[in-house]
């Protein structure tokens, strides 16, 4: 799945802005810079994502991601932060993560890696009026999961994943590099729009596919609140 295009992205963020009041929030005045100083803030958000392409896959294709967390605002122009991330990807099963022939029925194997973990960054930012430019960088630990289910061979009902199934795990050290900007539409509240990269290798040794790369680019929407 490819990241939503940015029309896709305005048609999600005004009904969010129409809800908490963003015509009244115009007529304001911006904040003064370091008005967050000191501050705790929380976020949460959804993100588009584009994988990392590995030779042994086939069929890759990005699906949703999102992450949630808290922050502090310790200067002006700097924040500290921690959070939950999650990613997930669709792939083409591969013959290393395919269960026996004649144990699943032709056609039902579905393979996917799902990725989570925490990290800990830190923002540098800057502020043009309501609008607040900032980049970042983090670094995180990630468990990812490749699996593949099936149906059961002969099996007419109700089949879904009733056949063999392939796991995998790997947990991994992961970095990150972000660029995006805050639009403040109340006092409090802010609408977020980043582009991150995402580095992160696995290992799936015991299924002999060996390193993967699991990063790729997100397209992030997200929503920050920051508290007295």
């Amino acid at each position: 799945m490819i990241i939503p295009s940015w029309k896709h992205l305005g048609a999600m963020l005004l009904p969010v802005l129409a809800i908490f009041g963003a015509p009244r929030a115009l007529a304001q005045p911006a904040p003064p810079l370091g008005a967050e100083s000191g501050r705790l803030y929380a976020f949460v958000g959804l993100a588009g994502f584009s994988p990392q392409k590995n030779s042994q896959f086939s069929g890759e294709r990005g699906e949703f991601g999102g992450s949630t967390g808290v922050g502090f605002k310790i200067f002006p122009y700097l924040s500290v932060e921690g959070a939950l991330l999650g990613v997930s990807r669709h792939l083409d099963t591969p013959a290393a993560a395919s269960p026996a022939a004649g144990t699943f029925k032709d056609g039902s194997l579905d393979t996917s890696i799902s990725t989570g973990g925490a990290y800990v960054g830190v923002n540098g930012h800057f502020q043009l009026g309501r609008f607040e430019p900032y980049v970042g960088l983090g670094v995180g630990r990630y468990t990812s999961q490749l699996r593949t289910t099936s149906d059961a061979a002969g099996c007419q009902q109700h089949c879904f994943d009733t056949g063999p199934r392939i796991d995998s795990t790997s947990k991994d050290t992961g970095y990150h590099l972000g660029i995006g900007v805050d639009y403040r539409f109340l006092e409090r509240n802010i609408i977020s729009v980043e582009i991150r990269q995402l580095k992160l290798d696995a290992n799936f040794d015991d299924l002999g596919i060996g390193k993967v790369r699991l990063g790729g680019t997100l397209l992030w929407l997200g929503y920050r609140r920051y508290f007295l």
